[in-house]
C-alpha cells in the first residue's frame, strides 16, 4: 500500500511543476540533466538549464552547447534547447540536433535534427527524473521530415543499471521502432562529469 501511495504521490506532484518530490524506493534514482551535460551532480531535483560548452566522446568529437532559445516551426512555440553536434565523415557535414525536456519532463529528447531538417515531437533519448532499475517506458513521437513528410515512431527506454548512488554511472537501452519494425537500438552509458562514455560497450562513437 505504501509503495502504491508513493507512486501516486510522485505522479500527482510531477504534473504541477518542475521540481520533483524527494520520494525514493529501492533501486530508484533521480537522474538529472547534469549527467547528460557532463556536469557536477548536485542534490537539487529542480529541472534547470545549466550553461554548458562541453566536448565529449572519442577525441572529443561531440559537443553540447547552450541553452539557447529556439522557435519550433510547427508550433511557433519558443523553447530553451541545447545544441548537440558532431562532424559526420559519412555525410561530410556537421550533424546538429536540438535537445530539451520532453514527455512531461520524463526525458531529454530531440526537437530538431538537421538530417532531413526534421522537427520531432515527444522524442525521448535520455531518461530524466525518477527511474527504477529494470523499468521500461515507451513514448510515441511525431516526426516531420522535409523529404519523408510526417511519420510516427515509438521509443522505449529501459534502465539496465543505476549504480549505487548519485555519483555512479548509469546504463540504459534505447530502442526506436516504426510500424512494429525495429529502426535503431543502442545501449548508452553515462557517468558524472564525463557524460556519454560508451555506446554499445564501445568508447569510439
Amino acid at each position: 500500500m505504501f509503495r502504491l501511495f508513493g507512486l501516486l504521490l510522485v505522479a500527482t506532484l510531477f504534473s504541477f511543476g518542475m521540481t520533483f518530490p524527494i520520494v525514493t524506493f529501492a533501486n530508484e534514482r533521480f537522474i538529472p540533466i547534469e549527467l547528460w551535460l557532463g556536469g557536477n551532480i548536485t542534490t537539487s531535483r529542480k529541472l534547470s538549464f545549466p550553461e554548458v560548452d562541453f566536448e565529449f566522446g572519442y577525441k572529443e568529437r561531440h559537443k553540447i552547447k547552450g541553452p539557447i532559445n529556439w522557435e519550433n516551426s510547427k508550433t511557433r512555440e519558443n523553447i530553451r534547447v541545447y545544441v548537440r553536434s558532431r562532424f559526420s565523415k559519412k555525410l561530410n557535414k556537421e550533424i546538429s540536433q536540438l535537445w530539451t525536456y520532453t514527455n512531461n519532463n520524463q526525458c531529454l529528447g530531440r526537437v530538431f535534427d538537421n538530417r532531413g531538417n526534421r522537427v520531432i515531437e515527444n522524442g525521448c533519448k535520455f531518461p530524466i527524473g525518477l527511474w527504477k532499475e529494470g523499468e521500461s517506458r515507451s513514448f510515441s513521437s511525431n516526426y516531420y521530415d522535409e523529404k519523408k513528410g510526417h511519420y510516427k515512431r515509438t521509443s522505449m527506454v529501459t534502465i539496465l543499471n543505476l549504480g549505487k548512488d548519485e555519483n555512479s554511472c548509469i546504463e540504459f537501452k534505447w530502442k526506436s521502432s516504426q510500424k512494429n519494425l525495429l529502426v535503431d537500438e543502442n545501449v548508452y552509458e553515462y557517468c558524472p562529469k564525463v557524460g556519454l562514455i560508451r555506446v554499445n560497450g564501445k568508447k569510439r562513437f
